[in-house]
């Protein structure tokens, strides 16, 4: 005889760059134990691929997490965390003036409150020279990884989407990499620049709070940015 099935709830949120719904259930115990496993493990790229397979285990409809940006995959996980364990996080902040041990404040994050922040600067389609202009597409969880504090021509050019002018446009997978790496080289560095702030200026998962020093009332005005401020 069959075992009685346990019946999870389903929520649903909105995926922020793609405005599609996606229907999910809440953590179970063996999502758990992978997501503390990876923790554990302290290696990057286990935690990215734990990441991506809760999120997938966990998503009702179909979705492609591969094809995700990252603030997309960040922002899905934090509801998922919500709705699984709880959605509230507290967190310390120390205040910047006092020196006294005291001069701290904890703060209730509301992670169902998170928000994806767009900057008013941001745009996909960046205009280079002439006709001539660009249009980019968020980097993926894979793509992510390759970004350290330096963006380098290999993350630019994964994340074209196409580069276009006034008769057409030109798809990357038609090009060889030599040539996109012959057209980016060949920009001037005002116009390599308005492709980088293409990833400066990229939407974020962003909590938006204030505190007061219980020590000196002075009252301190933050900002989270990413996952990992969470937790």
């Amino acid at each position: 005889m069959a075992l009685p099935k346990n019946n999870l709830p389903v929520y649903t949120l909105t995926i922020p760059s793609t405005k599609k719904p996606l229907k999910y259930r809440p953590f179970v115990v063996k999502d758990e134990k992978a997501l503390l496993i990876a923790q554990q493990s302290k290696d990057e790229q286990v935690m990215l691929d734990t990441l991506k397979q809760i999120i997938q285990s966990c998503s009702i409809s179909d979705v492609d997490i591969e094809s995700l940006a990252t603030f997309d995959v960040e922002y899905i996980f934090t509801q998922l965390r919500a709705v699984s364990v709880g959605e509230i996080v507290s967190l310390i902040f120390r205040c910047d003036t006092c020196e006294d041990p005291n001069a701290k404040a904890s703060v209730d994050i509301d992670l169902q409150k998170l928000k994806v922040f767009v900057p008013e600067n941001h745009s996909t389609k960046i205009p280079l020279f002439d006709d001539v202009g660009i249009k980019m597409k968020y980097p993926t969880l894979s793509t992510i990884a390759k970004l350290g504090e330096d963006i380098s021509l290999d993350v630019i050019m994964d994340c074209v989407d196409f580069i276009y002018d006034s008769d057409e446009v030109y798809k990357p997978q038609d090009q060889t990499r030599e040539e996109l790496e012959n057209f980016f080289n060949n920009l001037t560095s005002d116009q390599y620049e308005k492709v980088e702030n293409f990833f400066v200026t990229m939407p974020s998962l962003r909590y938006d709070f204030s505190y007061t020093c219980p020590v000196c009332n002075k009252k301190h005005d933050r900002f989270l940015e990413g996952l990992s401020s969470f937790f």
